[in-house]
């Protein structure tokens, strides 16, 4: 079973709408659905928005639904200037950016700290990178996602994001946990994030609030296309 986490209802929506055979499983304050998406059996679920929503969730698709595969899709910030909204970005490593500011015992919040470091399944990557050869609208780009408890619009977010992790091609809040989780559990995960907003460009959460539905749809459509490479 293939398990999929979303974090807002739109996001959950536009993955929802591929679902064939759908069946709903009420658990606790969640709702699950599982069905066939691209020949695939999958169960989804509206998570949350945040580090410890995507951790409980994660968590519950493994233990109680038995997932063996995660994919947590949806929508992200975009943090460079090569960008553009309804980009996509395949994660292929991630960390947190709101977890430690300061070195404690020579640990530090960066991309070299392999303890806090979480890497999607080189497998399941390549998968998307097979993916993204099928597809000639906007661009897909791999390579490394951040994720705190904030949505990133003002200054000084950004720039403590650019200067503590210069590798980071986008930010989300959910990302890192999902990463964490999968990897105390040894399942194997893909993260793969539609950019609604560009967190560098000026009025960006007004960019999120016009593209969110779009970017949430771009993210549904690569998934379907992903599961079929499965």
């Amino acid at each position: 079973m293939i398990g999929i986490i979303v974090a807002m209802n739109t996001e959950l929506e536009a993955i929802r709408a591929l679902l064939e055979n759908e069946r709903e499983t009420p658990y606790y304050a969640q709702k699950y659905y599982s069905g066939i998406i691209s020949g695939k059996e999958v169960t989804m679920v509206e998570g949350g928005i945040g580090k410890v929503a995507a951790a409980i969730t994660c968590t519950r698709l493994i233990e109680k639904f038995h997932c063996d595969t995660v994919i947590n899709i949806g929508t992200a910030g975009g943090i460079k200037e090569f960008e553009n909204v309804l980009d996509m970005v395949v994660v292929d490593r991630m960390t947190y950016h709101d977890w430690i500011s300061e070195t404690i015992n020579n640990v530090t919040s960066s991309f070299e700290n392999s303890e806090y470091v979480f890497y999607s399944d080189e497998k399941l990557v390549e998968k998307a990178r097979e993916t993204m050869s099928q597809l000639d609208n906007h661009n897909v780009f791999i390579g490394n996602i951040v994720s705190g408890d904030a949505f990133i619009s003002m200054d000084d977010q950004v720039k403590y994001i650019q200067e503590h992790f210069p590798e980071a091609i986008a930010c989300d809040m959910e990302s890192a946990s999902v990463g964490h989780v999968c990897t105390s559990y040894n399942v194997p995960f893909v993260i793969m994030r539609s950019l609604s907003d560009i967190v560098i460009k000026k009025d960006n959460d007004l960019d999120f609030v016009a593209y969110v539905g779009k970017a949430s749809a771009r993210a549904a459509d690569f998934t379907r296309e992903f599961l079929k490479r499965l």
